[in-house]
């Protein structure tokens, strides 16, 4: 059963924010679902999460297994941060570059990738795969697996140098390393993985942790075939993104100045 019509206000909430119009009213204004839902619903509980008197439940479909009220968790109204906040919160992240020798608990990082599967995707197709090291040593093998791509290939002799003199200039000495990796075939991979990545990051701000974006990793993760094999990227997957994660050495005291917004308005 889609709505549960005893409680069912037939506030049409449903209805209007289904994205892809499968939701629709019956005679008596309460909403069902069309014979199209099927094929069409995506699957994003929109319905289920919109409704103020928890009537709706999303059956099986071939894209998403059953959602109901009871299934999903209930907004925190108390936890809400003001516009004020926000700014502060997302002004003081950092790409940091430099951390404790510490590693993160599992049941920390298991909150952040909650936190990532959030992110949204296109058609809420969820296609985002991650591989993350579980040690420094797992994170340092990886770090020099870039280091001998680009020494194979004759590039940033300055950081093959570095690395040789004992300076991780690929992975910061991070103690890990996440690589967000999707299916080459779906739909925008790339956007979705970047999207998850940075949810991934602000993820991290709020748990006192550091983040940085690892882009030596990810350009040579998508050519070399020994770095592949570490990552354990998965077949028919292209690697789209790769953050460091770990614990910051230091704190910033004050968010710097940025150009500010270029916009043109229009009317």
């Amino acid at each position: 059963m889609f709505c549960d019509i005893e409680k069912c206000k037939r506030c049409g909430a449903c209805v209007a924010e289904c994205p892809f119009e499968v939701v629709v009213e019956d005679k008596e204004g309460f909403p069902k679902l069309r014979p199209a839902a099927k094929k069409l619903c995506i699957g994003c509980g929109h319905c289920v999460a919109i409704c103020p008197v928890g009537a709706v439940t999303l059956p099986d479909l071939p894209v998403a297994p059953r959602m109901g009220p009871d299934d999903c968790p209930v907004v925190e109204r108390a936890w809400n941060i003001d516009a004020g906040q926000a700014a502060q919160f997302i002004g003081t992240r950092r790409s940091v570059r430099t951390y404790r020798d510490k590693t993160i608990p599992g049941d920390v990082m298991e909150r952040l990738f909650e936190v990532a599967a959030q992110a949204p995707s296109a058609h809420n197709s969820q296609t985002v795969h991650w591989s993350v090291t579980r040690t420094p040593e797992a994170t340092r093998h990886l770090a020099g697996l870039v280091v001998e791509y680009m020494a194979q290939m004759n590039v940033f002799p300055g950081i093959v140098r570095h690395w040789k003199n004992g300076r991780d200039k690929i992975l910061r000495g991070a103690p890990h390393v996440a690589v967000a990796c999707a299916p080459v075939d779906s739909l925008s991979p790339c956007e979705n993985s970047s999207v998850a990545a940075s949810y991934l990051e602000l993820a991290a701000h709020a748990e006192g942790l550091g983040a940085c974006w690892a882009g030596f990793l990810q350009d040579a993760a998508k050519d070399y075939e020994p770095l592949r094999r570490a990552i354990k990227v998965p077949d028919g997957h292209q690697v789209y993104a790769a953050m460091m994660l770990g614990y910051p050495k230091f704190r910033y005291k004050r968010i710097p100045c940025r150009k500010g917004a270029d916009i043109h308005w229009i009317d």
